[in-house]
């Protein structure tokens, strides 16, 4: 099975990671808002809000691999 992100879904953050520029903590919480290839800029770019309300684009040539998917656990 896929591993993929939830649109408007919660996720912790079970490691540090880094998607592009952007920088994730260990335990923060962030809402996955949306996420894909855009043509127009030629990179992948996920959309994230953080706890505070801080938007996140967060850039990347390549499309996430499930292994760096995995860090972000699903809050119910």
């Amino acid at each position: 099975m896929a591993i993929e992100l939830i649109p408007g879904s919660s996720y912790q953050l079970t490691n540090e990671t880094k998607i592009g520029r952007c920088e994730f903590r260990k335990d923060e919480i962030v809402v996955f808002t949306s996420g894909g290839y855009s043509p127009y800029d030629d990179c992948y770019i996920y959309h994230f809000v953080s706890g505070a309300g801080e938007k996140r684009a967060c850039a990347c040539q390549v499309p996430l691999t499930e292994g760096e998917l995995e860090v972000f656990e699903l809050v119910l």
